[in-house]
């Protein structure tokens, strides 16, 4: 497990590992069977390379960031395949008793074109939040905060990852846009990527605020102006993600405590100080 923490792959592999369950009771169509066979061939692959006595470094780490969104695509089928339906009942009823309502209603109560505008940037900001602090920290040769960064990120993730498989909840999104909300072109563009790169079932807890709080926490840590910009737009994604009706805001609240969770035991027990570092 030691090795594990330590190595992005691993922790790739241990996602894997957890998930590869659902693909067992089939059906066995050919997709099936393929996607069944590549999670544990590349799950396999991960742990080897996570115990191994030889560690990759800074291509370990860039190849599990860029498996991020490519384990991302693979959600829709496998909260299918194992077949539990989709929670957001359960979730409504939890919000109801936390908000009094659903907190979509804000666009409709303040349905302005500019401050739907900035809060759309605010959550479409969330992509390139989560690579360029770590390309800033590998290009600056600091290669221990890169690492434990990249890690921290790809374990909140992959435990994002496992409730939308073991428990799928589709969001606002999938029942029609809040009312008088307004349209505009980054509005547009937002739900154009949604449409192309979303997987049904992924929205509690919030992957996207799970990940820029984790991140907040890294750069807060190793490049403190970055990452109180990061902090800051933290609350834009909250904000954005619920005004926009793309969450419900106890998926917000949910990923922001896996992120502080997550973030604060990945970063607690990878010490490393945030001095200049050589690769």
């Amino acid at each position: 497990m030691t090795a594990i923490l330590h190595r992005p792959l691993g922790l790739a592999g241990l996602y894997l590992l957890v998930t590869a369950p659902t693909l067992l009771p089939g059906p066995w169509t050919t997709g099936h069977v393929v996607l069944a066979g590549l999670h544990f061939t590349v799950c396999a692959l991960c742990l080897q390379q996570a115990r191994g006595p030889e560690d990759l470094g800074w291509l370990s780490s860039w190849a599990a960031l860029i498996l991020i969104p490519l384990f991302y695509t693979e959600i829709a089928f496998l909260n299918q395949s194992f077949g539990a339906g989709y929670h957001d009942s359960l979730v409504l009823s939890w919000e109801g008793f936390l908000f009094g309502s659903p907190a979509t209603e804000l666009a409709g109560k303040y349905p302005y074109s500019l401050l739907s505008e900035s809060l759309h940037l605010a959550y479409f900001s969330y992509y390139p939040i989560v690579y360029i602090p770590p390309l800033i920290l590998f290009f600056s040769r600091r290669h221990e905060a890169f690492k434990t960064t990249v890690v921290t990120l790809l374990a909140t993730a992959s435990v994002c990852f496992v409730f939308f498989v073991y428990f799928p909840v589709q969001g606002p999104r999938y029942f029609g846009p809040p009312e008088s909300i307004p349209e505009g072109p980054i509005r547009a563009l937002t739900l154009s990527i949604l449409e192309n790169g979303s997987s049904r079932g992924a929205a509690f807890p919030s992957s996207h605020m799970a990940m820029t709080v984790c991140q907040a926490m890294a750069q807060l840590r190793y490049q403190p102006p970055i990452g109180i910009l990061v902090t800051l737009i933290s609350l834009g994604v909250g904000v954005g993600a619920v005004y926009g009706g793309f969450h419900y805001a106890i998926d917000m609240l949910a990923g922001a405590v896996v992120g502080l969770v997550v973030g604060g035991i990945i970063l607690t027990y990878r010490k490393h100080d945030s001095l200049p570092e050589s690769v």
